[in-house]
């Protein structure tokens, strides 16, 4: 809803004002907006009717006079105002700290990038088109995410969670010679478990983290790492650029293949 209707249903609710007195609220309301205000006689030259049919109006509406009237307009429109830019503000500063926040971090993600480890990952993808996935928690989402998008370059994956039984892993997994897991910490024991058990059965293993100190990270052969906010606070649940930074690395990572010629788009 406008700000002149808003008014205008203020000072009209319950008054059962004719048309015309209803028009020459709306007109000193739009004029007030405007940043206009005026005299009682400029007013009715305006609506061309006389300054006691306007006084009258001021009246009805409860004021002593067309003066009590502009002051009580002049305070709710000044108030509204206001609001309105601490609403803006209230969205603005919020807005402009969070994208500030994510761009430093995905800014540190790419600038930690090692190209030994780049080329690594690009000769394994390269060498294996049978991929086997595993994530845990809201990194099944990451590891989601990059089965399907290289099922649709051509690649033979499977995409697993920790729902799924040791058991199952283990006859899966001998089908493959590659494993990518995610983890956010790194710590996650079924996560641990499957590398070691994919390494024991000389399954070269791809780790996306959030922390490259962990125990998942020491054990791996190849670790990307995105800059994790939560990693002292271990507040995993806040909102952070961590989710959409990780989903920006993998989109990376597949735009170098494709480039150097490893990925083939259809």
């Amino acid at each position: 809803m406008k700000n002149s209707d808003m008014l205008f249903l203020d000072y009209t609710n319950d008054k059962n004002l004719t048309e015309a007195e209803n028009d020459i609220i709306q007109f000193l309301i739009e004029k007030k907006l405007a940043g206009e205000t005026l005299s009682i006689r400029a007013a009715a030259n305006d609506l061309f009717v006389s300054t006691s049919t306007i006084i009258r109006l001021c009246k009805k509406l409860g004021f002593s006079g067309y003066s009590e009237f502009i002051y009580n307009l002049n305070l709710k429109v000044t108030k509204m105002l206001d609001q309105e830019v601490e609403y803006v503000d209230s969205i603005h500063q919020p807005l402009i700290e969070a994208v500030s926040s994510f761009k430093r971090n995905y800014k540190q993600t790419i600038d930690s990038l090692d190209e030994t480890t780049i080329e690594q990952f690009l000769s394994q993808i390269n060498e294996n088109k049978m991929i086997y996935f595993y994530g845990a928690g809201f990194s099944t989402l990451f590891s989601s995410y990059f089965a399907k998008k290289l099922e649709l370059f051509g690649y033979y994956v499977s995409n697993t969670t920790t729902s799924d039984s040791r058991a199952i892993f283990l006859n899966n997994i001998q089908k493959y010679k590659l494993l990518i897991a995610f983890s956010r910490s790194g710590e996650t024991a079924k996560v641990l478990e499957k590398v070691k058990i994919a390494k024991d059965k000389g399954v070269k293993t791809i780790l996306f983290t959030g922390n490259n100190k962990s125990s998942t990270a020491k054990i791996s052969d190849i670790v990307f790492t995105v800059l994790d906010p939560t990693i002292e606070s271990q507040q995993e649940f806040e909102v952070t650029s961590y989710e959409s930074n990780m989903f920006m690395l993998i989109d990376l990572l597949l735009i170098i293949a494709i480039k150097r010629g490893i990925i083939k788009e259809y």
